[in-house]
Formats: structure tokens, C-alpha cells, sequence
């Protein structure tokens, strides 16, 4: 077995020998395509001239040129020479500053090139077969953004010379692959920009190497200045102490992945804004594209919102009717492209995994193209076994059904935001969703991006903060307020709204408190909810006015006098019967009054209530334990139990 494995090593080593010796594709077999990338080069970087040449015996050719003849060749020997040499792009910002590049033949010639940058082409062993440069006449700066351009342009050039090599069977499979690999690419670049939160790439150095919009959002700042800075000198002494230690204890692993500390940045314009940052290791396998991932939270943000949410849940306890929260939102068009497609697809899916929202894009024939991490953990499914299927055959039908509307909407080209109940995975949850159209050039939508949000405890308390504001804690009654609510609705369905209005109070309660205490008092006046709302019909309202006050809505079309009163005498004979609680015996009784809706058919609410109050009084008045009806126009009428 070793014999084999000595074998096999020893061939690989040949094939690599024989691989970077083989003679490269003859001047025939190229077509356009490299004139094309030059153009390209020359637009990307914003210089007037650029060459691609491959190297020759005797010297090199150029195999496509824009901006000069191609005659060019003859005066880059020097140039060709120094970037061959190089591992990074050769950049001379003014030849004149050089020696050697000063008297040289393209300094001299009529181009009259002062600056220059190329980057050496190479297979993958590692031997040199070619270059590629940019030049101007002036003397230029060549930033870090044109430096990785021109290195991106490079390894195009270098996969377009290595698939001429392949048979046209395994040149298709290759170039099928790229395809699929930026294809994703771009989506992870565009999911990495639209995500709301401050996300951003700190290179080991301590500078910016990829930020999204949203973190140039936090610090006000303009993408290309904020990139010069290092992130450290946005920081206070004791701040940028305390992110190096925690960086260098993420760097030794010991079972930490993710560390998150609070900070305070100084911006630009002399401001400090606190923030909470999370720190992860950037997997990578290249030296440049090494680093950390940093998640910035707007902690003054987050306050602002939770005293605003504050305001709203106080609101509520005072009688308020609904509390909103919005949901953040944020898309903007994709701006990034050619990026080193491993290691970004990597770094994207590690953000969209770690947010707690449901992110997905789905194309124009309702198939997931992407699902993050937390598919797995609120539907038990796989995000990658999800991506090439339809939306229906993943989602629950109910849910399904549920958001169709909203999907016909958003393919139509309108940004939608639902809300709806969902039963997923065995666990019913209320899901917030924003859906927002994909375009491309500001064609009709052929997808759709997707955010959930679980807002199902949200949901939960605004409804049980509803009900503790129209309910009375003790009977579980409606309260004073939503009774009052309900009287006015009646009122305003007219004749077929309120039958009549009853006002009962307890005769003798307070001798209850007094004599058996608080405690007993509070079981009486449940007792005495229960036994009320047992007597009146399915429709009735029945509510806990203030004390050992209740008030009875008879709803519906108005009903003969004699039925009104035996519901009336019903009461009172009910409430007269003892009611026992261990060893006490607790003996009230009630005083009614009463109103037809038929007495005072213009009145409002507020006015019929009082009506009743007053029968009431003139009931207790009379010797309670009875019932009073209140007459318009006649004296009282008293009914005893």
C-alpha cells in the first residue's frame, strides 16, 4: 500500500511537470474574448490602455490590446519582466520616479506612459505565463479597490487560458459549474448588502475589507473613506484594549466561536455612539482573507426602540386599543460583483444562518433559490435540500394558502408585508413576513426576497394587555369601560340594539367586609358575578360596574315588560339565596333598577346608564331587595323580589 501511494505521488508530481510545460493554445485558437476583457479593464479601472500578453520564446505576445497597437510589445520587456517577479500587482505610480523605468523604451516612446500596473498570470502550479496591465500617461494613485479589480481580471484570464486546454466535454462541465458558482455568488452579495444589520470584514491588519450599506449607515460615513480608517482609532483606549483581548481569545478557539462586548465609536463628526458588536473567526484559507466578522448592533437604536414600545404596551394599560411595531426593513440594489466566490459564499451563509429571521429568494417559477439556517430550526428542514423546489411542496398547505395573496401581489412587482398564524413543525407561530420583488434593470419581477419574523409572544401580550384593560381582574366580567363600549355600539344599531338596561347593587356587602373580612368579600362578589351572568341570556352582557356594582346589557330587539321582569326577579331571587364559603354563611340581597329601551329610545349611553343607576338608588331607597323600573313621565314603579 505505501508502494501505491509513493506510486501515485510520483505520477501526480509528472502530470504537474508535463501540465506547466505544455505548450499554450497557438494564436489561432483565441477569438475575441481577451480584446473584450481589456475593454473591460480599461472601463473597471479608468485608464485609457490595456494589454493582455502571453509569454513566447523569444519575448511576449500580446493577445489582446485597447488604447495602443500591438506593437506595444516591443517596449514592456522591462515591465513584463519586474511583474512576473511579483506574487501581488506591480504598480508604478510615476516612472519617473524609477530609474531604470525612466529611460526605458515606453517612457520614451511616443505613449509616453508615466504609470503602469500589472498582475502576472499564472497556472495553477505556479509558473508565470503572462501578464496583464493598465498604463495612462499620467502619473495616477492605484487604490485598494483597483488593486483587487485588477487581480479578479487576472484569474478570469487565467480560467479562460486553463479551460482552453481541457477537451470542449470537460470545458462545458467546468464552465457549467462557474456559472452555478456565480449565480450564487451574486445572491449572497446582494443578500449580504440588503441585510438591515451593520455587518462588515476586519482583516487581521485591523482595516476594512467589505462592509455592507447598513454599517456605513451606522458610522455616517461615506463607503470609501470609512475604508481607509482602521477600526481600532474608532475606538477609546480601554474600548480597543478590550476588542484585542477578545479578539485574541477568539483567535485561540477554546471553544468560543462567537464573542459579543459593548463598545462606544467615535464618529467623524465627534459624536459617540455605544454599539454591541459580535465578533467571529472569518474561515478562510487565504492569508489576505483572513480576519473577523464583526456584527454591529445600534444600541442607542435598540433603546429608542424599546422606549417607544414602552410608550405603546402604557398605553395599552391605559385603555388604548392597538400597539404597533414596525418591522425592519431594508433592500437595496446590489453594487459588489467578482468576488472570490468560495470564500464569499462561505461568509454570506455564515450571516444570513445566524439571523433570527427566516431569509429565503425565491425565482419567478416559485422555486427556493436560497434558505438560511433557520428553516432547519423552525420547520425541521434542511435549507439545502429546500433550494430547486417549490414553494408548495415545502411549506405547510395551510400556510401556503395563507400568504398566496400576498405571492400573486409581490409578482405583480408590489413590496408586501403580511401577518399571519402558522402552524410549523408541530409549533403554531404568528410569522410578520416582508416580501420584496427582485428586478433586474427595472424589469418586471422575476422573484421575490423573504423575511419572517416569529412575533407570535409580541402577539400574546398585546392580547392579553387588551383584555386585562376591558376586563375586571377579580370576576373576569367586563369591566365599566367595555361595557360602556358595548352600550354604545347597541345604541347605534338602533331598535334592534338595546331590549333594556339593568343596575344591580348588593344590599348589605359592605357588613361582608367588615365582619368576614376582605378575602370573603372577594369570593361573594365572583359568586354573585356568576350567579348574574346564569340568569340572563345567551346574547346579555353582563359587567362589573365598580364595587359591589353590576351592570346588565338585555341586547337585541325590544321584549314585552313581563319577560324583562322575570330576568329582573330571576336576579334578584338568586342573589338572595345564602351563599356558603367553608363555615360562613354569607345572607344578602340586591336592589335593582331597571330601563326599558322603550322608555328613553333617544337617549345615549352614558344617559341610559345613568337612568338605571337612578332606578336603582330609588330602589334602595324604597327598603331594597327589590326592583325599580325606570318610567318617563310617571313616578318610579317598584317590583318586589
Amino acid at each position: 500500500m505505501k508502494d501505491e501511494c509513493i506510486m501515485d505521488a510520483q505520477q501526480e508530481q509528472q502530470q504537474q511537470r508535463q501540465s506547466a510545460s505544455a505548450p499554450l493554445p497557438p494564436e489561432s485558437d483565441y477569438d475575441q474574448y481577451f480584446e473584450r476583457v481589456t475593454r473591460v479593464a480599461a472601463r473597471a479601472l479608468n485608464l485609457p490602455i490595456s494589454v493582455v500578453c502571453l509569454d513566447r520564446p523569444g519575448q511576449p505576445e500580446v493577445i489582446g490590446a485597447t488604447g495602443c497597437e500591438r506593437d506595444v510589445v516591443f517596449h514592456v520587456g522591462t515591465y513584463y519582466r519586474r511583474t512576473l517577479q511579483c506574487e501581488e500587482p506591480f504598480v508604478v505610480r510615476d516612472a519617473l520616479s524609477d530609474a531604470e523605468l525612466a529611460q526605458g523604451p515606453l517612457a520614451t516612446s511616443e505613449l509616453g506612459i508615466r504609470f503602469f500596473a500589472g498582475i502576472a498570470l499564472r497556472l495553477p502550479c505556479g509558473k508565470p505565463i503572462g501578464m496583464l496591465c493598465v498604463m495612462h500617461s499620467m502619473p495616477r494613485r492605484f487604490t485598494r479597490q483597483q488593486r483587487q479589480m485588477l487581480v479578479d481580471l487576472g484569474q478570469m484570464i487565467e480560467h479562460e487560458v486553463g479551460l482552453r486546454k481541457l477537451d470542449s466535454s470537460d470545458r462545458l462541465q467546468v464552465l457549467q459549474a462557474i456559472d452555478r458558482l456565480q449565480a450564487q455568488h451574486a445572491l449572497y452579495v446582494e443578500t449580504f448588502h440588503r441585510t438591515p444589520v451593520a455587518i462588515a470584514h476586519i482583516g487581521r491588519d485591523w482595516e476594512w475589507r467589505h462592509m455592507n450599506d447598513a454599517c456605513v449607515k451606522f458610522f455616517a460615513h461615506s463607503r470609501a473613506p470609512l475604508t481607509k480608517t482602521n477600526i481600532l482609532d474608532l475606538l477609546d483606549a480601554s474600548d480597543r484594549t478590550k476588542l484585542e483581548q477578545a479578539v485574541q481569545a477568539l483567535n485561540r478557539g477554546r471553544g468560543v466561536e462567537v464573542l459579543t462586548l459593548d463598545v462606544t465609536f467615535r464618529l467623524r463628526n465627534k459624536q459617540s455612539k455605544p454599539a454591541r458588536v459580535q465578533v467571529a473567526l472569518k474561515q478562510t484559507t487565504s492569508t489576505r482573507d483572513g480576519g473577523w466578522l464583526f456584527v454591529i448592533h445600534d444600541t442607542q437604536a435598540e433603546q429608542r426602540e424599546k422606549t417607544a414600545r414602552d410608550v405603546r404596551e402604557a398605553a395599552l394599560h391605559r385603555g388604548a386599543h392597538e400597539a404597533s411595531e414596525v418591522l425592519r426593513r431594508a433592500h437595496e440594489q446590489l453594487t459588489n460583483a467578482e468576488r472570490q466566490l468560495g470564500a464569499t459564499r462561505v461568509d454570506l451563509r455564515a450571516i444570513a444562518d445566524n439571523l433570527p429571521v427566516l431569509v429565503a429568494y425565491v425565482d419567478g417559477e416559485r422555486r427556493f433559490r436560497f434558505a438560511n439556517s433557520t428553516y432547519r430550526e423552525w420547520m425541521g428542514l434542511d435549507p439545502e435540500e429546500i433550494v430547486g423546489q417549490l414553494t408548495h411542496e415545502v411549506l405547510d398547505a395551510d400556510y401556503f394558502a395563507a400568504i398566496e395573496p400576498y405571492v400573486q401581489r409581490v409578482l405583480n412587482g408590489e413590496r408586501v408585508e403580511y401577518e399571519v398564524g402558522a402552524t410549523l413543525n408541530g409549533t403554531h407561530r404568528v410569522l410578520r413576513g416582508v416580501l420584496v420583488p427582485r428586478r433586474v434593470h427595472d424589469q418586471s419581477a422575476d422573484g421575490y426576497y423573504l423575511l419572517v419574523h416569529d412575533v407570535t409572544e409580541r402577539t400574546a401580550l398585546l392580547d392579553r394587555l387588551r383584555h386585562q384593560a376591558f376586563h375586571d381582574a377579580l370576576t373576569g366580567l367586563p369591566n365599566r369601560r367595555s361595557f360602556l363600549e358595548r352600550l354604545d355600539e347597541a345604541c347605534a344599531a338602533g331598535g334592534d340594539g338595546v331590549a333594556a338596561i339593568m343596575f344591580i347593587d348588593l344590599d348589605g356587602f359592605k357588613a361582608v367586609n367588615d365582619t368576614y373580612g376582605h378575602q370573603c368579600g372577594d369570593e361573594v362578589l365572583v359568586e354573585a358575578a356568576r350567579r348574574i351572568s346564569r340568569c340572563v341570556r345567551g346574547g346579555d352582557l353582563v359587567a362589573r360596574h365598580a364595587g359591589d356594582e353590576f351592570t346588565v346589557l338585555l341586547a337585541g330587539p325590544a321584549i314585552d315588560r313581563a319577560a324583562l321582569e322575570k330576568i329582573a326577579r330571576a336576579i334578584l331571587q338568586t342573589l338572595s339565596q345564602p351563599l356558603t364559603f367553608g363555615a360562613k354563611v354569607v345572607q344578602l340581597s340586591a336592589s335593582i333598577g331597571m330601563l326599558p329601551r322603550d322608555q328613553a329610545a333617544s337617549l345615549s349611553g352614558e344617559a341610559l346608564l345613568r337612568a338605571a343607576d337612578a332606578a336603582m338608588y330609588r330602589a334602595k331607597v324604597a327598603g331594597k331587595a327589590r326592583i325599580v323600573v325606570h318610567e318617563l313621565h310617571d313616578s318610579p314603579a317598584g317590583v318586589y323580589g
